[in-house]
This record gives C-alpha cells, structure tokens and sequence, in this order.
C-alpha cells in the first residue's frame, strides 16, 4: 500500500469521524438552546446524555488522532508544530467537557436559574472551541494527508 493510499484511507476515516463530530456539535447547540426551557432535573438528563455521547464520540476520535493521525502529520510536515495547537485545543476540549461535568452534578443537586445560565455558557463555549476545531482540522490535516489544498472539503454545520 502506497503512502498516498494510506493518506486516502487516513482521510476517509477522518471525514466519517467528523460527521459524526457535526452531530454532537449540533447535540451541543440544541440542548444550549433548550437549556431554559426545562426544569432542572429534565435537564441534568438531558445533559448526562449529552455528555455520555462525547464521552463516546470525543474521547475515542482524539486517542485516534493523537495516536495515528497527527503523529502521521507531524511526519509529513517534518515538525512536531504541525498539531502542537490542536493538541492544545483537544485539552480545551477535555477541560470544557469537565466543566460540563461539574455542571451536571450542581444541577441535580442544585437547580437554581443561575447553574442553567451557567450551563448553557458552557455549551456555548465547548461549541465554539470543538467547531473551530474541525475546521482547522480540516485544513490543515487534510491538506497536509492529501497534499493539495483544494482537497480540504469546506464545512457545512448541520442546522437542527
């Protein structure tokens, strides 16, 4: 198998992880937007949802991409700064997950309005930093795994 095949199936893999990604980002977005609309203990369910879908879905795409993918990128880009800032933003990520976590918690053993506004900050925020994420993913993994520019799809996020 050539290296070109490999950065094809490295791409296809990666592609099919982020779709799923733009689910959770859209997941994120919606329970944000509901978030003040539901009492306390709905909402912890809702958010313990939530966070067992990330838990899932995030923790195994960024072992796999600081496992394989970035070690791969670091390679062909013959520097380790290649994913130094992604491999930052996936502890911002981890950390707002934590958050969110913590927020939880508060919020089935104190279901005050001030914990939910909190709470819907910091989807908000975990939206923003997982979003730009992905995309700088995309252009920078991509474009160095495929070689030309171009082929880094532009993003589409889902609208609920």
């Amino acid at each position: 198998m050539t290296e070109h095949h490999v950065a094809m199936i490295e791409r296809h893999i990666l592609d099919r992880a982020h779709r799923s990604l733009e689910r959770a980002l859209s997941r994120i977005e919606t329970t944000a937007e509901v978030a003040g609309t539901l009492e306390a203990s709905g909402l912890a369910g809702v958010v313990r949802s939530l966070l067992d879908e990330l838990t899932k879905t995030l923790r195994t795409h960024m072992e796999w991409e600081e496992q394989v993918c970035y070690p791969e990128t670091d390679r062909l880009a013959a520097t380790s700064w290649a994913t130094r800032f992604l491999l930052v933003q996936h502890e911002q990520i981890r950390a707002s997950i934590a958050v969110l976590e913590a927020d939880c918690a508060v919020l089935r053993s104190d279901p005050a309005r001030r914990h939910v506004a909190d709470l819907r900050a910091h989807l908000y925020a975990l939206h923003a930093v997982l979003s730009s994420h992905l995309e700088q993913e995309e252009r920078a993994l991509l474009t160095l795994l495929i070689g030309e520019p171009s082929a880094a799809p532009e993003r589409v996020t889902p609208q609920p």
